[in-house]
């Protein structure tokens, strides 16, 4: 007797499928998304567009929780957080200065600065996820001040805040495919995608939710 589960329907596409080979972009009916890909050819993908990732829930400031390999350069891996806000300090202070209040701010979430201002920023190696030690937020007064966890000189420019719970905890490392990255006949990627952009070949998408 069949079963109908999630599992089952992910294995065997009883979701759905979408067979192509040309270059025309490829996107999942409303609701659902392309959770794996086989390539029938040795098959490259678009550079802008290619592999959309689903996006994950917006803050208040437009940004997404996940990352995702895509053409939009403000999408670009770390780039993403739960929280930003235009901000600076008086010299090197643990005090630092909002543009204005911002709701998605929380006591404990991880602070990093575009550029190396606050250390283990977006531009080096060693992202604040990640390190043992990082800056966090020690108070929050619900308006305009966050007191920090260590004193930085913070230049005006867009700080980032990062929640430290496993759900949205950021990855890094990692390149975006483009069409100099060839997927031999037969391999099978998975993802969640919610737009495909083929340069080449030909192979079968398989949608799921």
């Amino acid at each position: 007797m069949g079963i109908r589960t999630e599992e089952v329907a992910y294995g065997f596409g009883q979701m759905g499928s979408i067979f192509t080979d040309t270059t025309d972009p490829i996107f999942p009916p409303k609701g659902k998304v392309i959770v794996a890909f086989t390539c029938l050819a040795d098959t490259t993908f678009a550079t802008t567009g290619g592999l959309r990732a689903e996006f994950g829930k917006q803050d208040s400031g437009s940004l997404v929780k996940h990352i995702c390999g895509d053409d939009t350069t403000t999408l670009i891996a770390h780039a993403t957080a739960n929280a930003r806000q235009t901000s600076s300090t008086s010299g090197s202070s643990t005090t630092l200065t909002l543009s204005g209040a911002n709701p998605d701010i929380k006591v404990g979430m991880i602070i990093e600065s575009t550029d190396t201002d606050i250390p283990g920023s977006i531009n080096t190696v060693g992202f604040p996820l990640y390190n043992q030690n990082p800056t966090t937020v020690a108070a929050y007064d619900g308006a305009t001040t966050v007191t920090m966890s260590a004193a930085h000189n913070v230049s005006s420019q867009t700080v980032y805040f990062f929640s430290e719970g496993v759900d949205n905890a950021q990855g890094f490392g990692g390149d975006t495919v483009d069409v100099s990255n060839t997927f031999p006949k037969g391999v099978t990627i998975y993802g969640r995608w919610t737009r495909m952009d083929l340069a080449s070949g030909s192979g079968i998408a398989y949608l799921g939710i």
